[in-house]
């Protein structure tokens, strides 16, 4: 059985060609499930008329949270909600190729270790059009169907594989029961760590979604950009939610190598935890011999965090356009 697991919020002005896009798969999908985060716009109105439209009412089902738990428990909710041997992650606004469910669940089938898949993708603009040069980080032009599996190692400090790209095996959910989802990282993040922790976890190079890059992510992005640089509390918050779901991964993963990478960095995280708390400036000076740190952690942003951890301490962001 194969399930979608979409989550929605204020999506009108694209989801409805995103549900298309499901629905003309080459192999269909038994089951999709909305859940929505108190959507204030006509969303919900859209989703219910298509499934109405389309006769969908027995495989396709929307819900409607109570209150607005945020876009990644908002995931684990529809996730959770799913009944297939495979699930797919699914953003509102995204145009799926026709054939990505065949091959990725084909691709799975032939590896059943495979817990967590991913595949590439490329970037499209509002008028559903390819954008080449779009700026997004970590967008690749492999695509030649080859299959790389990843390690937890890869995944420390941030995840550079995308949410909307997954294929999860339902043999992950018992695992994320387990966890105070709150104290976490994103679910792309926690998802990817699972699957290297119990299973394995791959990309399959080949492009297979069009991720739908327009003002409305954008201009949402800069604003809360914009939003953390005047309140130090979140990047406080952030990273010890960074450190919690650092720990938890370290108390189920047995390679030694990666237990001992994992440390450093809590460590290090620690140490950022430290200098954002108390502001002393000789703790931000020995950070500045942390900087490999930085960038092995953020995937070569390191530099840019750096400055900015130095921004959020002392409050000079606000000034910055």
């Amino acid at each position: 059985m194969i399930s979608v697991a979409l989550a929605t919020f204020n999506g009108e002005r694209f989801v409805e060609k995103q549900l298309k896009s499901i629905l003309h798969q080459t192999l269909p999908v038994d089951e999709v499930v909305i859940c929505d985060d108190r959507s204030t716009d006509n969303t919900v109105e859209i989703c219910r008329r298509f499934i109405e439209d389309n006769g969908l009412d027995n495989a396709w089902h929307i819900f409607q949270n109570e209150n607005n738990i945020g876009f990644c428990l908002n995931f684990y909710e529809a996730i959770e909600r799913c009944h297939g041997d495979y699930i797919f992650i699914c953003d509102q606004d995204d145009e799926w190729f026709p054939e990505k469910v065949k091959i990725m669940v084909d691709t799975m089938k032939f590896h059943p270790e495979i817990m967590v898949l991913s595949s590439r993708y490329d970037v499209i603009n509002e008028n559903s059009e390819v954008i080449k040069s779009s700026g997004v980080t970590y967008l690749s032009d492999k695509n030649d169907g080859s299959l790389e599996y990843l390690t937890a190692d890869s995944f420390i400090g941030c995840s550079y594989v995308r949410g909307f790209s997954l294929c999860i095996s339902s043999e992950i959910k018992p695992y994320i029961k387990k966890i105070d989802l709150k104290s976490l990282l994103a679910h792309d993040w926690l998802l990817c760590m699972l699957g290297c922790c119990y299973g394995k976890t791959a990309i399959l190079n080949k492009r297979l979604v069009h991720y739908r890059y327009h003002l409305d992510n954008v201009s949402l992005s800069a604003m809360n950009k914009k939003n953390r640089v005047r309140d130090i509390k979140k990047r406080i918050s952030g990273i010890a939610q960074s450190i919690e779901g650092h720990k938890y991964i370290l108390s189920i993963i047995l390679d030694e190598k990666t237990s001992k990478t994992i440390e450093r960095f809590i460590a290090f995280e620690k140490k950022r935890l430290d200098f954002l708390t108390f502001k002393k400036f000789s703790v931000y000076l020995s950070l500045l011999g942390k900087l490999k740190y930085y960038n092995r952690y953020y995937k070569g942003k390191g530099f840019r965090v750096y400055i900015g951890d130095f921004l959020y301490a002392y409050s000079s962001g606000r000034r910055l356009k």
